[in-house]
């Protein structure tokens, strides 16, 4: 399957000049209207960008299969809508988010690497919000800002544990979006309007989700804090006995608080880190394997190279071999 980067795919000048703060033109209808054409898809994009809320639908006819490349430095945040057609993404590090034809994900990804893979033709709506103008507005329309802003921190990349069905409630907000009568000014405020109304639809039913857990706010708060320490500490040598006590809980509640809230056990979850780290010195330095595999925390190198072909399916040593080609 061929792969195109995301700037290849739209243009190079497209994407800043329909998401830019103040788009520089658009039809009476409120939206920005662009043709999509090249040797993967051809179809239509609209989009407007008002204040703090961008609304982009896309209709693409698949030519061919493809994979799409993309490297965002800012954070994603959007709610996708796949009316039809699918979305797969696999992210560098190994992180999945599918999203089959008739349902939506609230996708937050603080750095978006990774490859979106396309078998069909589609119909999807993108409503992308800045965080805080999120928040803001969910909690003005009573939800808790506090049990949002803290599963986004303990899930990242998905809201939903999977994809959500779009309901017909939605779908009737979603054409009255896109086939709404209206003109200027006006057309620009129904849209912004209809699409925080299919925010809200999507987080006020779901919100309950969120704080429904069996942990307390407390333990679950100390999770995110040994999820950090993690982060930052995964090279060294790790036991779960001295974590648990380093953060005054029991390696019982460790254990299974960790797995339920982050869908990983403690132990695979060093691992990745540490394999991801080492992914990335094989890409961008020439120090010799072993050496890798001890900076980032592996004792020995063939315990790393069997880590590493089960998270890229190939040897280190073919990854760097790619790289001095």
């Amino acid at each position: 399957m061929n792969t195109i980067s995301i700037e290849e795919f739209y243009g190079k000048d497209l994407l800043s000049k329909l998401f830019e703060s103040k788009p520089a033109e658009c039809c009476k209808d409120g939206f920005q209207h662009r043709l999509l054409k090249n040797e993967f898809v051809k179809g239509n994009l609209q989009c407007l960008c008002v204040e703090d809320v961008v609304v982009s639908y896309q209709e693409w006819q698949l030519i061919q299969p493809f994979q799409l490349s993309i490297a965002h430095r800012e954070q994603l945040i959007k709610l996708q809508f796949e009316i039809e057609g699918d979305s797969k993404f696999r992210s560098d590090d190994s992180k999945k988010i599918d999203i089959p034809e008739g349902h939506y994900q609230f996708i937050y990804i603080p750095n978006a690497k990774g490859k979106l893979e396309y078998s069909k033709s589609r119909k999807v709506l993108d409503l992308h919000i800045s965080l805080e103008h999120l928040l803001q507005f969910l909690t003005s329309q009573g939800l808790s800002d506090k049990e949002i802003r803290e599963h986004l921190l303990i899930k990242h990349y998905s809201f939903f544990r999977s994809a959500m069905k779009i309901t017909p409630q939605q779908h009737a907000l979603i054409r009255e979006l896109l086939n709404h009568q209206y003109q200027e000014g006006f057309a620009k405020e129904f849209i912004r309007i209809k699409a925080l109304e299919l925010i809200y639809s999507a987080f006020k039913d779901n919100a309950k989700t969120a704080s429904e857990t069996k942990w307390r706010v407390e333990d679950r708060t100390i999770m995110i804090e040994i999820k950090n320490y993690l982060d930052c500490h995964f090279q060294q040598e790790l036991h779960l006995k001295t974590i648990a006590r380093q953060f005054g809980i029991n390696e019982f509640k460790l254990k299974n608080a960790f797995k339920d809230l982050f869908q990983d056990t403690v132990i695979n979850y060093v691992r990745k880190q540490r394999v991801k780290h080492a992914h990335h010195l094989l890409m961008h330095s020439n120090m010799e394997i072993k050496e890798i595999a001890f900076i980032s925390g592996f004792k020995y190198a063939h315990h790393f190279s069997q880590v590493y072909l089960q998270h890229y399916e190939r040897l280190p040593s073919e990854t760097r071999q790619a790289i001095n080609r």
